[in-house]
């Protein structure tokens, strides 16, 4: 019999997730017993007394990392907030996730970029890291606060001066939900648009926080279950081969999920600004060239010249760009077959999806699923 402590507290959407994926390993080890805080596990009281077989933690701050420096047996954190010389690391690829903010901003047209992050974790520090990368620039603005700040401060005026005193329009990476939900918040209360004036981009996806947010908010979906799986494995093999040289594990984000607070495209053209909303609204995969051209009344000719030019891509390679971001997030997110997601996705037809989404993404439907690593779940009525 193997006993396994989770130290972490089953309260949020990151752990959830992570408890999903080492729970499914540990079905997969009949002899694997799991003692954690939460309503499924063996309870868990005090680790300062832990004379268990290994340690699954999520070490956000450093008195956890304290605590654990007596544990004799294997530790693997899933958090990356501190670093320490006997604790293993599975978790999410944090350079990677900031790479993927720069990105998708940079396409978005935004040349004034923004960072909002936690101070004094490893993973907050990372994601700055890559988000600099790839806007290949460290001249960022930065606000960062301790993670207690972050979730028990209710109104800041230093936040509400940062964000007035940035040059709009701006996009600005949250380094997680919880930060990009008080960003969002405070710029309800100082009167600042969002995305018009402050497109906000956070992390984790927590699908009902962001949605239930005002406006809905955007977010980097990560691979929390598979980072449970893994660290999971990763303790295994640390328990049964003391010996053997084990290495740390970064897991890639998954995408992002896009709503309505970074619905934005950052252009002092005022024609190309509102046709990208257009493009992106709830029902722009459906619409036409002529249809949006129609709507922002001018000729469609006149149109195309000036999406060509200030954006880089035709106005009908947009609206296919937004009918494969629908696409993936279905693929994603709910087991509908690829029938019902060629239509919803606005595609005539399930050839035309599929060669439409192998040139855009390079793989298909399919596989692009089975890669996601997330579990199919129902759409939400």
């Amino acid at each position: 019999m193997k006993h396994i402590a989770l130290a972490m507290g089953l309260s949020d959407y990151y752990d959830h997730g992570i408890a999903r994926g080492i729970v499914r390993y540990a079905k997969t080890k009949p002899g694997w017993r799991l003692y954690g805080h939460g309503w499924m596990f063996s309870p868990l009281d005090d680790l300062r007394g832990w004379d268990g077989d290994g340690v699954i933690a999520r070490i956000e701050y450093a008195e956890t990392a304290t605590l654990l420096e007596g544990v004799t047996c294997p530790v693997v954190d899933v958090a990356n907030a501190f670093s320490a010389p006997h604790i293993h690391l599975v978790s999410n690829d944090d350079a990677e996730t900031g790479r993927l903010a720069g990105r998708h901003f940079r396409k978005n047209g935004f040349k004034s970029v923004a960072y909002c992050g936690v101070s004094h974790a490893q993973w907050s520090l990372r994601r700055l890291q890559g988000f600099t990368e790839s806007l290949g620039s460290d001249d960022v603005p930065i606000f960062e606060r301790p993670l207690s700040w972050w979730l028990q401060e209710r109104h800041s005026v230093e936040l509400a001066l940062f964000l007035a005193r940035l040059p709009k329009p701006v996009a600005l990476f949250a380094c997680n939900d919880k930060v990009g939900l008080r960003v969002s918040s405070i710029c309800s209360a100082e009167q600042i648009a969002v995305p018009d004036q402050v497109a906000v981009l956070g992390v984790d996806n927590e699908d009902i926080p962001c949605e239930l947010a005002n406006p809905t908010l955007s977010s980097i979906e990560l691979q929390l279950e598979q980072i449970g799986e893994r660290a999971a494995a990763t303790l295994h093999l640390l328990m049964e081969h003391p010996e053997r040289a084990v290495p740390n594990v970064l897991v890639p984000p998954v995408d992002v999920v896009e709503r309505r607070s970074t619905l934005a495209y950052a252009s002092a053209n005022p024609l190309i600004v509102e046709a990208y909303r257009r493009i992106r609204s709830d029902g722009g995969h459906v619409k036409s060239v002529k249809d949006v051209a129609d709507e922002v009344a001018v000729s469609r000719r006149t149109l195309e010249n000036h999406f060509k030019r200030e954006t880089g891509q035709t106005v009908h390679e947009a609206i296919i760009a937004q009918k494969i971001r629908i696409a993936t997030h279905l693929l994603r997110s709910t087991d509908l077959k690829m029938e019902a997601i060629a239509g919803e996705a606005g595609f005539g037809s399930l050839q035309r999806f599929f060669a439409h989404f192998k040139r855009y993404t390079g793989t298909t439907p399919n596989r692009f699923r089975k890669l996601t690593g997330s579990t199919p779940r129902k759409p939400r009525v």
